[in-house]
C-alpha cells in the first residue's frame, strides 16, 4: 500500500507506481471544510475532483474519513469502487463533522472502520470505533439510521472491501485468515442483555477481549498477551515519549 498527500505530480507518480507493483492506494479526503478552501483556492477544484484528476480515482484507493462529499461525490465514488476507512473517534475529537456513512453504504461505496492516528485520538481500539459508528450514525440520521449489525459489519467484512481482500479477512470460512476475537459477554457490564449478543457488545463496551487469534496464533489469552517482551516494550515506550517530550 502506498500512501500520499499532495503535490499533483508526486500523487500521479504515485498512482503510477501502485498500478505497476499492483498495490493499493490511502490518502485523507473530505475530512474537513478547510479542505474544499484550500483545494477551491489552489487547485481550482473540490477535493475529489483534484483526487480524480491526478489518477487516484479506482477501485484501487481508500480514503480516510470522507465526511464532507456531495451527493453527485458518492455516487462518482461508488463507481470507482473506492472505499472509505470511517474513524468517528478521531472525527468528533478534532471536530470534523458527521460523516454520511449511510449514503455511501447505500450508494455501494465500501466503508470499514479506521481508528485514525494517535495525533487525532489516542485509543486505537477498534471495538470503541465500532460502537462510535454506531452512536453516530444514530445522532446523524435517527434511531433506525445504523444498527449493531450494520457497525459490525463495517468493522469487518467492510474493512476488507476496502482493502481488496473480500473473502480472506472479516469472516469466518475455510480459507479465510485464521483471525479471531473472542469478546466476554458476561458479569454486571451485561446483566440482562440476552437478546442480542452484537448489540449488547457495542452497547455495554467497549471491552477487552477474551482472546485473540491473529494468524491460527494466541496473542491475547484468557485477557493477557501472550508476548513475553510486553514490559520491555512498555519501558522503552515511555523512554522514548518522555525524551520526545522534552521530560527525560
Amino acid at each position: 500500500m502506498l500512501t500520499v498527500l499532495g503535490d499533483p505530480e508526486l500523487m500521479k507518480r504515485t498512482a503510477a507506481l501502485a498500478e505497476s507493483l499492483d498495490v493499493r492506494l490511502h490518502t485523507h479526503l473530505a475530512e474537513d471544510k478547510d479542505e474544499d478552501t484550500y483545494c477551491l483556492d489552489v487547485y481550482g477544484c473540490r477535493p475529489l475532483e483534484y483526487f480524480e484528476d491526478v489518477g487516484w480515482g479506482s477501485d484501487r484507493s481508500w480514503v480516510a474519513h470522507c465526511v464532507f462529499p456531495n451527493a453527485d461525490e458518492i455516487a462518482t465514488m461508488a463507481r470507482w469502487g473506492t472505499g472509505v476507512a470511517h474513524c468517528p473517534s478521531s472525527n468528533q475529537m478534532i471536530g470534523a463533522g458527521l460523516a454520511p456513512v449511510r449514503e455511501l453504504r447505500s450508494a455501494g461505496v465500501p466503508v470499514g472502520i479506521g481508528c485514525d492516528g494517535s495525533a487525532s485520538t489516542d485509543a486505537a481500539d477498534l471495538c470503541m470505533e465500532t460502537r462510535n459508528a454506531l452512536l453516530l450514525g444514530r445522532l446523524r440520521g435517527g434511531p433506525e439510521a445504523m444498527q449493531a449489525r450494520d457497525a459490525l459489519e463495517m468493522a469487518t467484512t467492510g474493512g476488507a472491501r476496502c482493502l481488496g481482500r473480500e473473502g480472506e479477512l472479516g469472516v469466518l470460512r475455510p480459507g479465510a485468515n485464521g483471525d479471531v476475537a473472542v469478546w466476554p459477554l458476561d458479569g454486571i457490564r451485561f446483566a440482562g442483555a440476552l437478546s442480542d449478543p452484537v448489540e449488547a457488545w457495542l452497547r455495554c463496551g467497549p471491552v477487552a477481549p477474551r482472546h485473540t487469534i491473529v494468524a491460527g496464533r494466541f496473542v491475547v489469552e484468557d485477557g493477557q498477551l501472550t508476548d513475553p517482551r510486553v514490559a520491555e516494550m512498555v519501558s522503552r515506550h515511555r523512554a522514548v515519549a518522555s525524551r520526545l517530550q522534552g521530560l527525560g
